[in-house]
């Protein structure tokens, strides 16, 4: 892989709130095999994974840069200790056809999401994808408000070694509204890798307001519609995402995301505040 061909890489996964994880890698996700039991977690990861989820993925391991940052805008925390919802997600291919592999794997997918309270106005968020009740792909993330990526990892089941965690090192803009137009901008790389010269770019609109019950009874207050969009280093979008930043719990949620390859709409099924 070359280099260019890496760092669009990274920007995507970086960038990307969910697509990264796994609509915008539907061929690879399929190439695992459903049926089969899930493969335990990678052995050089703590075997529960909550605690390394709790542990990683938190202001501490935030670059020095990125954490000042975070500290000096003086964000305000979101108001919830933590959120367990699960998605019925169907990825569809560029050709519009339901995404499928020469097996006929199946489009749809069931994910178990956690959202986590991580202090500094920062959400960490654990998405367990399924496939046929076996793990395909679980992802880690810390974010801002659910949108702005601070850190990501994505796990396949079949891994046999921890993938890099995706950074954020510097941040060069960083909008904390939640209205018009807002935009977040860094320098990132993988971990133990150098810093790619050129920074990624996450921009948004936000538009019309709505009973957030639309999307589950479960859900209170009002939903925000969010339009998203990521960049990379020479100014082509790469992927589009629609989000409703629910504003009671001050949060977003991917409803809708695009990439040249490949789609992925999202349902919620269901909604918990813990």
């Amino acid at each position: 892989m070359s280099f260019a061909t890496k760092k669009s890489l990274f920007a995507s996964m970086l960038a990307s709130v969910l697509i990264a994880g796994y609509a915008g890698t539907a061929s690879g996700m399929q190439a695992a095999e459903p049926g089969n039991p899930p493969v335990p977690p990678p052995s050089s990861a703590p075997a529960e994974g909550a605690s390394y989820f709790s542990q990683h993925f938190s202001a501490e391991p935030l670059a020095a840069a990125v954490k000042n940052s975070v500290i000096q805008a003086n964000l305000a925390a979101v108001p919830f200790n933590k959120i367990v919802l699960h998605t019925r997600d169907q990825v569809t291919t560029a050709d519009g056809q339901p995404g499928q592999s020469e097996q006929n794997k199946p489009a749809t997918y069931t994910v178990t999401v956690v959202l986590e309270n991580a202090g500094h106005g920062l959400i960490r968020r654990m998405q367990v994808v399924q496939s046929q009740d076996a793990n395909v792909v679980t992802r880690f993330d810390l974010t801002y408000r659910g949108y702005f990526p601070f850190l990501t990892q994505t796990i396949p089941a079949n891994a046999n070694a921890l993938p890099p965690v995706v950074e954020a090192r510097k941040v060069l803009r960083f909008d904390t509204n939640t209205d018009g137009h807002l935009s977040f901008v860094y320098l990132y790389g993988a971990s133990g890798q150098a810093t790619f010269a050129d920074p990624g770019q996450v921009i948004c609109d936000a538009g019309k307001q709505y009973g957030a019950s639309e999307l589950n009874p479960a859900i209170q207050g009002q939903a925000r519609e969010l339009s998203c969009q990521t960049v990379d280093s020479n100014g082509i979008v790469t992927d589009k995402m629609k989000l409703a930043y629910l504003e009671k719990y001050g949060v977003a949620l991917v409803l809708h995301t695009q990439n040249p390859e490949s789609s992925l709409d999202s349902t919620v099924t269901d909604f918990r505040v813990e």
